[in-house]
């Protein structure tokens, strides 16, 4: 039987695309909240005496923070180290705020510049912290503007009032964190659920794949051994037995060479595996054409069998969930001297290789990583609105 030498599963496919979702709409939100609070804080620098370094030196990392949000969310794919410093700098100008106002005094019911960034770093927290840190931060950032109104560096804001707008910030950050932890939640589940369909259907080929191997030994050894037994049946001469003597030693070393097959746990044959794969294949989609261009009895190792098997699986449940629901999705299976070449293909949207973001792990590992785990080679070739290719190879050394 086959070796089984699985490939850890991504398990953070959905969780990622879902992560990617909420850091651009984030982002946007935080932009434009962030430009409200720079024109605050401009306007309360212009019209109050607050100290200039400590103002700018809190301006500069919070529009830093801003910037670093953008730029990591839209550019590098993952705004985690954005959200954090968005967090701390806003942590940063609340412990600094009295420094800030130095002597000054802000007019009755004006606000500090810095409320427009408690509640959003409270939800920014969730994108940078553990949920262990993000919940203290979503605490401890109104318990600190709560101690800034009620003290003589703030407002002197009656406590109860305080207090209620404390409690907004809070259950303003609280709500909108609680959505994203469902959200990731859900995703992991969805995650947990697609590794699972995924696993059964590589274990489906994988028995498939023994069972096709099983049955074609078999009938080599078949074939062999009763063109043994008729050829000696029939023998009236010397020669006759001499030709039926020899024909007996080539079956016997087939059954020995059949055993070793049968038994071991290395590998299957090119036909096996595109027979397995074109069963699995359809299992997962029947609309999905599957077309065994040429198929060879070159063996495969058992962990090549598994990577390739999973690898053109999750190809393929890409090109279903992406393509578009109009696009014509096909699988080429094609033999070559020393092993094979499978081509997932599609017409639908397309996308740019270059520009899929670091976070994307579905093609990483789930693809590439685990083709060329095992020595194979994996191109992908894709534009927009022309659709997708997905070249797996695989030689033998």
């Amino acid at each position: 039987m086959l070796r089984i030498q699985r490939v850890e599963p991504n398990k953070t496919l959905a969780l990622s695309r879902v992560n990617s979702l909420l850091e651009r709409v984030f982002s946007v939100a935080a932009s434009l909240i962030g430009l409200q609070t720079f024109t605050n804080a401009l306007t309360q620098f212009s019209t109050h005496s607050l100290n200039p370094f400590w103002f700018w030196l809190n301006l500069s990392f919070m529009g830093g923070a801003h910037l670093l949000i953008v730029y990591l969310v839209w550019i590098h794919g993952d705004g985690r180290f954005g959200f954090m410093a968005l967090t701390l700098s806003t942590v940063f100008a609340l412990v600094t705020w009295s420094f800030q106002l130095g002597n000054g005094t802000l007019n009755p019911g004006e606000q500090p510049w810095i409320w427009w960034s408690v509640g959003l770093a409270g939800i920014a927290s969730v994108g940078g912290f553990s949920v262990f840190l993000s919940g203290f931060f979503l605490v401890i950032l109104p318990a600190m503007w709560f101690l800034l109104q009620i003290s003589d560096i703030g407002l002197a804001v009656p406590p109860l009032l305080a207090l209620q707008d404390a409690s907004f910030s809070f259950l303003f950050s609280a709500v909108l964190s609680g959505f994203v932890w469902v959200l990731r939640y859900e995703s992991s589940k969805v995650d947990e659920a697609n590794d699972n369909a995924n696993i059964a259907a590589i274990d489906l080929a994988r028995a498939d794949a023994i069972l096709r191997e099983r049955d074609r030994v078999d009938a080599l050894v078949h074939d062999s051994v009763l063109t043994t037994l008729l050829v000696a049946a029939k023998a009236e001469d010397q020669s006759a037995e001499t030709q039926a003597q020899q024909l007996a030693e080539t079956a016997i070393q087939k059954l020995i060479t059949a055993d070793a097959l049968l038994n071991t746990d290395e590998s299957i044959s090119v036909s096996s595996l595109f027979s397995a794969l074109e069963v699995a294949i359809q299992r997962q989609s029947e609309i999905v054409s599957v077309e065994i261009e040429s198929s060879t009895d070159h063996r495969v190792p058992g962990e090549v069998a598994d990577a390739v098997t999973e690898s053109t699986l999750q190809a393929l449940a890409n090109a279903l969930n992406h393509a578009g629901a109009t696009a014509i999705v096909q699988v080429f299976l094609k033999g070559t001297s020393k092993g094979f070449k499978i081509v997932i293909k599609d017409n639908g949207r397309g996308f740019r290789p270059s520009r899929v973001p670091k976070n994307r792990l579905g093609l990483k590992l789930s693809i590439v990583g685990r083709v060329q785990a095992v020595g194979g080679k994996v191109f992908i070739d894709s534009k927009i609105g022309t659709g997708t290719n997905v070249i797996i190879e695989w030689s033998a050394p």
